[in-house]
């Protein structure tokens, strides 16, 4: 492949990368307050961790990374996630969370 093409390609294969919501994980809360979650169901343990995280600006990378926990909690059937991402000062290194299911 000439090196134009590769230039070319590169913007595609970051977007390749990206996380999107549907509707099913737009709903999904992602807190790092635990009280928001007492009283609910624990489904298990997920991260939101993506390869190029480490690459990308930190808000850019926490955006991905929360993008990226609520898409698999409304996977699992959950409605909340408490994870550290959630916290606006979050520099990482931590992308898990804990998925919860609560009655609306």
């Amino acid at each position: 492949m000439s090196m134009p093409r590769f230039f070319l390609l590169l913007p595609a294969l970051f977007l390749g990368a990206c996380a999107y919501h549907t509707s099913r994980s737009s709903a999904v809360v992602v807190t790092d307050t635990q009280s928001v979650v007492e009283g609910c169901t624990k489904l298990g343990v997920i991260d939101g961790k993506s390869d190029l995280h480490s690459v990308l600006l930190t808000d850019t990378a926490r955006d991905t990374i929360v993008t990226r926990l609520k898409i698999r909690a409304a996977e699992m059937g959950g409605s909340h996630v408490v994870s550290s991402a959630a916290d606006i000062k979050w520099k990482g290194p931590d992308t898990s969370g804990t998925v919860y299911k609560c009655a609306r």
